[in-house]
C-alpha cells in the first residue's frame, strides 16, 4: 500500500470513527452519552492505535463502547504492554481536557494556589516550594513551613488519610480556595487562606555562585520545570530567565554546576535541549545528543522522519564543567532524565538524593480531538551511547533525603551540602550531613517516598514535544 501523509491519516482515522459511530447501534453504557463522547471514546483508541510507541501490543480491534468515559478506553489500552515482571509499562499517557499542558509548558501559566508539599515524616507535612508570583508567594508562606490543618480538618497523618487513598489531600489542594494552619520556623502560628488564581510561572526558583575552601567557583540553581523556550517561533520569558543565570556563572568563572531538579516533573524536550547545549563540554559540540524510537507507522511517515531526526549537540555559551550534579527524587522524571541522560556521556555526573528517579524514557506529542489532546506516549529516547529504557528510574550516586527542613540554598541542606563536599573532595562525605541519615528502608518509608511521588508529579509536566506537525481537525 502506498504511503500517505500523516495528515491524511489522521483524516482517514477520523472518518472510520464517524463510521464506527454511525453503526454501533445500540449503546452498552446504561443511558446515553453526547455524540462527542462516543466519538472521542472511538478516536482515543483509533489514533493510539497509530501513534503509540507499544502499538503491536494494542488490538486490532476494541470495543470502546464497554468504557464509561474515554479516558477509561485510554486507561485500558495502557495496560496491553507488560514489563518482564507483568507489569504495565505505560503509566504516562493521558487526556488533556482543559489545555493545562498548552498554558503550563507552552506559555509558562499556572493556575493553583503556587505552593507544593511533601512528608518528612507519617505525621509531618510541610511546604516543600512555593511559586514565586503566586497567591501563596503574595500571602508570605515559605519552603519548610509545617501544616497543621487543612480547611480545618488537623487528622492529616499518613495513616489517616490513607484509607481513603488520601482524597482529602489531593481535593484539597484541586479546590477554588485553600484555608491553611501553619507552625513557622520559630515555632509562631499563623492561618492563611489562599485562592485559586493564574499566575506567570518562573522555573528558576533559586540560583547562587558558592566558593570552596580551595577557591572554586561552583553555580548552584533550583530549576523546577521545563517550560518552553519558545512559543510559536517566539523566545518566552524561561529563555530570558536561563540565559541570564547562565551569564551570571559564566562570568563568575563557575567550573562545577549543581542542577536542582528534586522536584521537576519535565516539560518541553526543546529546553532540556537547550540546557544540554549550555552545560556540554565544548568537545561535545556537534555530537549526537539523542535520538528516537517510535513505531513502524511513525518511522514509514516522512514528515516524521523530519520531525523525530537525531538531535547533535551545538554548544552554547562558555561553560566548561569539571563534574555536573543534579539533585532528584522520585519526581524528577521525563525531560529532567533527558537532561541527565543527554550529559552522562560527555561529562562527569552525579545523581544526589532519593535513590531513584521517577523513570520516564518516553514522551508524546498533542493530538487535538474536538476540544481535548491525546497524549498517548509515541516515542522513546536514547543517548548517544544508545543508552535510555530507565522505566525503573535512574540510580542516585549518592543517596540522601530531601531535607525540607532548609530553604533551597542553604549549605546545611543534605543535598546540595554533598554536591560541595564532592566539587572540592573529588569524592562524597561518609557520614551524615547536619547529622541527618540517609533514606530509611523501612516499609512506611518505602510508603511516603510513594505518597511524595504522588505530590511531586501533581500535574502534568512529562516529556512533551510541541513541533510535530499535526493541526487540529475539523
Amino acid at each position: 500500500m502506498k504511503q500517505t501523509s500523516f495528515s491524511y491519516l489522521l483524516r482517514t482515522v477520523l472518518a472510520l470513527v464517524i463510521l464506527v459511530f454511525s453503526f454501533s447501534g445500540c449503546k452498552k453504557n446504561d443511558g446515553p452519552e453526547p455524540e462527542q463522547e462516543e466519538l472521542l471514546k472511538d478516536s482515543v483508541y483509533l489514533y493510539t492505535k497509530t501513534v503509540y510507541l507499544w502499538e503491536d501490543a494494542l488490538p486490532n480491534s476494541f470495543d470502546t463502547r464497554s468504557y464509561d468515559t474515554p479516558e477509561d478506553v485510554l486507561e485500558a489500552l495502557t495496560k496491553y504492554k507488560k514489563d518482564a515482571r507483568g507489569q504495565a509499562i505505560d503509566r504516562y499517557s493521558f487526556l488533556d481536557r482543559t489545555g493545562a499542558v498548552s498554558e503550563e509548558i507552552q506559555e509558562g501559566l499556572a493556575g493553583d494556589f503556587g505552593f507544593d508539599i511533601r512528608y518528612t515524616a507519617e505525621d509531618d507535612l510541610r511546604v516543600k516550594l512555593v511559586q514565586p508570583n503566586s497567591p501563596a508567594s503574595a500571602e508570605g508562606l515559605e519552603r519548610s513551613w509545617r501544616i497543621l490543618s487543612i480547611n480545618g480538618n488537623t487528622n492529616i497523618s499518613q495513616s489517616a488519610l490513607q484509607p481513603a487513598n488520601f482524597k482529602v489531600l489531593f481535593d484539597a489542594l484541586a479546590g477554588s480556595s485553600i484555608t491553611l494552619k501553619l507552625r513557622k520556623p520559630d515555632n509562631s502560628e499563623t492561618t492563611l487562606t489562599l485562592q485559586r488564581k493564574q499566575y506567570a510561572l518562573d522555573p528558576v526558583l533559586f540560583s547562587k555562585v558558592y566558593a570552596t575552601e580551595s577557591g572554586k567557583k561552583v553555580g548552584y540553581f533550583v530549576f523546577n520545570s521545563f517550560i518552553s523556550i519558545s512559543n510559536n517561533g517566539i523566545p518566552t520569558a524561561t529563555k530570558t530567565k536561563i540565559d541570564a543565570v547562565m551569564t551570571a556563572f559564566q562570568a563568575a568563572g563557575v567550573t562545577d554546576m549543581i542542577v536542582d531538579l528534586r522536584y521537576n516533573g519535565g516539560g518541553s524536550v526543546e529546553t532540556a535541549e537547550y540546557l544540554t547545549d549550555l552545560l556540554a563540554p565544548a568537545s561535545a559540540n556537534g555530537k549526537l545528543m539523542y535520538s528516537y524510537n517510535m513505531n513502524k507507522n511513525l518511522a514509514a511517515e516522512e514528515v516524521f522522519k523530519k520531525a523525530f531526526a537525531p538531535v547533535n549537540i551545538s554548544k552554547k555559551g562558555t561553560l566548561n564543567l569539571n563534574n555536573i550534579y543534579f539533585i532528584t527524587t522520585g519526581g524528577t522524571a521525563s525531560a529532567s532524565e533527558l537532561l541527565i541522560n543527554n550529559l552522562k556521556p560527555y561529562a562527569p555526573v552525579w545523581l544526589i538524593g532519593e535513590q531513584y528517579t521517577y523513570g520516564k524514557p518516553v514522551g508524546f506529542f498533542p493530538i487535538p480531538i474536538f476540544d481535548t489532546e491525546l497524549y498517548a506516549v509515541s516515542f522513546e529516547t536514547l543517548n548517544s551511547k544508545e543508552e535510555g529504557r530507565y522505566y525503573s528510574g535512574i540510580p542516585a550516586n549518592r543517596t540522601e533525603r530531601d531535607d525540607l527542613l532548609q530553604p533551597f540554598g542553604s549549605t546545611s541542606e543534605d543535598c546540595l551540602a554533598q554536591a560541595l563536599f564532592h566539587a572540592e573532595n573529588g569524592s562524597f562525605n561518609t557520614r551524615a550531613i547536619a547529622g541527618v541519615s540517609s533514606i530509611q528502608r523501612t516499609a512506611s518509608a518505602r510508603a511516603s517516598v510513594l505518597l511524595n511521588t504522588a505530590l511531586d508529579r501533581k500535574g502534568n509536566k512529562d516529556m512533551f514535544k510541541f513541533d510535530v506537525p499535526v493541526k487540529r481537525l475539523p
